[in-house]
């Protein structure tokens, strides 16, 4: 039974620090990227590092939170924390986008959520299917 509690925290470690890691750069990507001549471009300044640190003193929490909290306002505070720097981060680069280009980009955009939404749909579609199969199997 030890072995199994070590191995849980191990695991839940694994999880926050690498979700933790994964957004420090996401944010400190998009902290670096800039606009040039010929398109975009990465530049790594002190603001990167001060963006990394800040994202980590963020994300530690949060995914400390979403992992070990039965709090269901930490817990809703935190996704909205998550998800509004993924989103925020995603949509980030849309501001050195020309104008006359925008309309191309959203069009874009509108058919890769649908899309992500069909795969969705029917990630759960099959969810539900698994799960039915193995209650009528106990």
């Amino acid at each position: 039974m030890g072995d199994e509690r070590n191995t849980d925290k191990l695991l839940n470690g694994i999880i926050v620090y690498g979700l933790t890691l994964s957004f420090v750069a996401l944010v400190a990507s998009s902290e670096t990227l800039r606009f040039r001549q010929g398109g975009f471009g990465f530049e790594i300044s002190w603001r990167t590092a001060l963006a990394c640190i800040v994202a980590a003193i963020i994300f530690v929490p949060c995914f400390h939170t979403l992992i070990h909290s039965r709090d269901k306002v930490r817990r809703r505070l935190a996704y909205v924390v998550v998800i509004a720097a993924g989103v925020g981060s995603f949509f980030y680069p849309m501001r050195f986008v020309p104008h006359e280009k925008m309309s191309d980009v959203l069009t874009g955009l509108g058919f890769a959520v649908v899309a992500l939404g069909m795969v969705a749909a029917l990630l759960l579609l099959v969810r539900k299917f698994i799960e039915g199969d193995s209650r009528s199997k106990n």
